[in-house]
């Protein structure tokens, strides 16, 4: 297909390189990198008070991409927005609408394609449209939500659980269903039973063995609770006069159908059990089977658009496929009308399922040219598609029912079975025998959740007649106990979220991926397990905002987003009735009320109730700044003289919440509020004002500053601190953090027992470099930590020892070059290079590190002075490691004394006659 000057732009480059081999000269095709524009990363960013308008900044990839597309949509005459076919897709497409508008006179379109072929890219073309403003809506509603709620509820979080922890809408309620599986767990019983087979004889065909498991006692599902019960049961049931006969046999006939296409959550379930693949891999495979595939000179992608929750397949795919069937498995296994399924309620029908563009290219043909995980990937999705356009498969369900009855059993009263005199056994034997394959040629896998035991037990039983007497040749009891629910699985997880209505395709993998990134939920062994910070921030949330963070309200929400997307919900309307619901649960949670916005003739009556002579407070120093009410007010009229349009709303809920202040003493203010219909607003800065006067006299105690900490913070203010160390959420500035301390002890006068502990901390990592440390630290109480004169001669031989290694060192000429192993490259010279900055910035070594050192300079002994390793050894521990104490106990095994081991920072008793008696015990 030939266009002149046209510009493509889609979301990734491997989709943009895809398209342009198929499209070829006449349209450059560009990739905008995902989202070009987001709500700041520093900020609210919504504008609650004018219909929640989202303020949208340019992403850091978003600058330099739209520069790019801004210099070729100048060049074009038709830009055709080809972004994917969903919400995120639809609301990228509106972002660079109207960012490329001013820099274009081209027109622009919107076109959608769910699989990348030449025919469907041309069939797009074709039939170009407008971008959906529905759709863009639900997805500003779904981004505005979110960060409402991650916004205002993470700093709590941050007070009450942790610092860096977050709250999200839809993660939040994944994490409670993993945390509230973990519980259930926990909290399991479990309730022991036995199982009896039996293996009988049939007299009309002895050298047959029918394998039977018990199943029902006087005419109810058997229920042996204990061994008691097993015991006597399998006693009578081998005792004399027992028959044993057969007293039923059945043949159902059964149609197993064909599992529908995947969807999005389907696919990461299969992908999940079978190749073992978690959320985020089988989508990122996906990713690249649809976007494209060289395939020796031509590319092409080779499955549907892979976020989907519909079942639905284009008719030509499905004559494709049907065909394919005939041709390879016979007229027999396609079926005698097309399989049609039906998808649920949020699936939209214009989505296609996950199938292959070409049903043609089967895994064989495709294999030279994908991954191992693309093949595999793709395999189960070209197996699936196809077995969903087969015949159902044809099988008879039997089973033969042997009564065991007489003799012991006669008189046996077994509680059991309840309890009456008599006793009559049914043994059963099941099999399910397939008659016709059908589908299960290709695909014979059951959908997470809803796997058959009978399908365990393929094949056919004996033909005999009902009232043939057997012969028991075996019976044996087996002693078995309930199991605990299963953890989720990271498919099991998706297929809870999606049948409770919680998340949508596109965001099925992330949700997962997020709990696990936040360090909420670990993976062990397959299974989502979670964290000790997970309960913690699941019980803080769910204990604080438990409507906001239920199951129902979240698939409600998801519901009303469904509505804006189809039209039928305006999303302003529902953001202010959530918003409403959501100011509500933050104050029974304890959330700070929200910014308060004040119109002008409300900002100067409130001025006007603060005149110049009003007995304000005296100012208050804070960590930062010193908070004077009176200059406060002043600054504000000022502001309202001159400009007042430049009064923000964060400086009116400062007015209104110091007007909380006062209230209390002078009730004419909360009057005036309420007469200005402020009085909920106020009502909510009093309740702020009283939990934080509440924690104030609750927290702990601060230690005022002593003359000796005064002079250590002077000391330290001094030093060069080592740079900041990147971590995977922050960076930890020692130096920034000293200062705070430092800041916090001067306005305030004093530090707590916590923050003091942290200097103390910080000053012996950093003891060689504070003059006279080991007399201020016998000072402050840390004499035993810095070891007063003790610990003054051992710092000396430490740095003897260290001042001999380092000239040792210098005699060294030449280095060994470095070594690689495994992952990681060994360099002597480098890592003793570290050393002796360590040493020159903190002034302290491990005992491991020096002996490191000493082996290190081991290696270069030809180039050092003869003898002068001799000597050479780490200063003698002062707090690692603890020499085996006596305990005053006797070892209840062999009599010898027990003595007190100390081993990797904890303490346990054991046998002083090791290695002859192991005998050891926690206490």
């Amino acid at each position: 297909m030939k266009m002149n000057n046209a510009l493509m732009i889609v979301e990734s480059p491997a989709k943009a390189k895809t398209i342009g081999k198929l499209l070829g000269a006449g349209t450059t095709v560009l990739a905008s990198m995902g989202h070009v524009s987001d709500l700041p990363a520093k900020e609210l960013g919504v504008d609650v008070e004018h219909d929640f308008r989202p303020k949208y900044v340019l992403t850091p990839k978003g600058q330099k991409v739209v520069r790019e597309l801004k210099a070729a949509a100048g060049k074009a005459d038709q830009i055709y927005l080809a972004t994917d076919p969903d919400r995120e897709g639809e609301a990228i497409a509106w972002h660079l609408q109207n960012l490329l508008r001013g820099a274009t006179k081209a027109d622009f379109h919107r076109i959608a394609y769910h699989e990348i072929t030449r025919s469907a890219i041309e069939a797009a073309f074709r039939s170009p449209g407008q971008v959906a403003q529905p759709l863009v809506d639900a997805q500003q509603a779904r981004r505005v939500l979110d960060r409402l709620v991650g916004y205002q509820v993470s700093p709590l979080l941050w007070k009450n659980v942790e610092k860096d922890t977050s709250a999200g809408r839809v993660q939040s309620v994944a994490l409670r269903l993993i945390v509230e599986r973990e519980r259930e767990i926990q909290a399991f019983v479990p309730v022991e039973y036995w199982n009896l087979e039996a293996v009988f004889a049939p007299s009309s065909a002895p050298r047959v063995r029918l394998k039977t498991r018990l199943s029902k006692l006087n005419g109810k599902n058997a229920n042996v609770p204990d061994g008691e019960n097993a015991l006597a049961l399998a006693q009578a049931l081998q005792g004399e006069g027992v028959e044993h006969k057969v007293s039923a046999i059945t043949s159902k006939p059964r149609r197993d159908n064909p599992a529908p296409p995947f969807t999005t959550s389907t696919l990461q379930q299969a992908a999940g059990s079978m190749l073992h693949f978690g959320s985020s891999t089988t989508m990122s495979i996906a990713q690249q089977l649809y976007e494209g595939v060289d395939l020796g000179g031509t590319t092409s992608g080779l499955i549907t658009y892979m976020r989907t929750d519909s079942v639905h397949v284009a008719p030509e795919a499905q004559q494709a496929a049907l065909a394919y069937v005939r041709r390879e498995y016979g007229e027999e296994y396609a079926p005698a009308t097309p399989n049609r399924y039906r998808s649920g309620k949020s699936a939209q029908e214009a989505h296609e399922a996950i199938r292959p563009t070409n049903v043609e290219r089967t895994p064989e043909e495709v294999a030279p040219y994908l991954t191992p995980p693309q093949l595999k990937l793709y395999r189960l999705i070209w197996n699936r598609f196809l077995a969903s356009q087969m015949a159902a498969a044809r099988q008879v369900d039997h089973a033969i029912e042997i009564l065991s009855s007489g003799g012991p059993l006669a008189t046996l009263e077994l509680p059991c079975a309840g309890g009456r005199r008599g006793v009559e056994c049914i043994f059963r034997a099941a099999a399910r025998e397939t008659l016709f394959p059908g589908y299960k040629k290709v695909y014979d896998r059951k959908d997470l959740g809803q796997e058959d035991e009978m399908d365990n037990l393929a094949g056919s039983l004996p033909k005999l007649a009902q009232g043939d007497l057997c012969r028991l040749l075996e019976l044996s009891k087996e002693q078995c106990f309930t199991q605990p629910p299963k953890r989720y699985s990271e498919g099991a997880l998706v297929k809870a979220l999606e049948s409770n209505g919680v998340g949508r395709p596109s965001t099925f993998a992330s949700i997962v991926q997020t709990i696990q990134d936040r360090k909420y939920v670990k993976s062990e062994k397959s299974s989502l397990a979670p964290t000790p910070l997970g309960f913690r921030v699941n019980d803080y949330l769910v204990g604080s905002f438990a409507s906001l963070f239920s199951v129902d309200f979240t698939a409600r929400m998801e519901e009303e987003l469904d509505q804006v997307e189809e039209g039928k919900v305006d999303w302003v309307s529902m953001l202010r009735e959530f918003y409403g619901k959501f100011q509500g649960w933050l104050a029974e949670g304890g959330a700070r009320p929200q910014g308060v916005s004040l119109k002008p003739e409300q900002l100067k009556a409130l001025l006007a109730a603060f005149p110049p002579d009003f007995p304000f407070d005296p100012p208050v120093a804070g960590s930062r700044r010193v908070y004077d009410d009176a200059k406060f007010t002043e600054s504000l009229r000022r502001l309202m003289e001159k400009s007042p349009e430049k009064l923000t709303q964060r400086q009116g809920s400062a007015l209104l919440a110091m007007v909380a202040r006062y209230a209390e003493r002078h009730p004419e203010l909360r009057s005036l509020a309420e007469g200005m219909g402020l009085g909920e607003a106020l009502e909510a800065f009093l309740k702020d004002n009283a939990q934080k006067a509440e924690r104030r006299q609750n927290a702990p105690e601060k230690l005022a500053v002593e003359p000796a900490l005064e002079e250590l913070l002077k000391a330290m203010g001094k030093l060069e601190f080592e740079a900041p160390v990147a971590s995977r959420r922050r960076a930890f500035d020692e130096g920034s953090f000293f200062r705070s301390l430092a800041r916090q002890a001067s306005v305030s006068g004093g530090l707590s027992a916590r923050q003091r502990e942290a200097l103390r901390k910080m000053a012996m990592k950093y003891a060689q470099k504070i003059p006279g440390f080991p007399a201020l630290a016998e000072k402050l109480g840390w004499a035993q930590e810095a070891g007063g004169a003790e610990g003054q001669a051992s710092q000396e031989a430490l740095a003897a020892q260290v001042g001999r290694l380092r000239e040792l060192t210098q005699s060294i000429q030449e280095w060994n070059p470095p070594v690689k192993r495994g992952g990681r490259t060994y360099d002597d010279k480098a890592f003793v290079d570290s050393l002796v900055s360590q040493w020159e910035k903190r002034g302290s070594l491990s005992e491991r590190q020096l002996a490191s050192w000493a082996k290190t300079l081991a290696r270069y002994e030809a180039q050092l002075p003869p003898g002068s390793l001799g000597g050479i050894a780490a200063p003698e521990a002062t707090s690692a490691g603890k020499e085996a104490a006596p305990s005053g106990e006797t070892c209840p095994q062999c009599g010898k004394p027990l003595k007190r081991i100390y081993y990797r920072k904890r303490s346990f008793l054991g046998c002083s006659g090791y290695p002859d008696c192991k005998y050891t015990r926690n206490g």
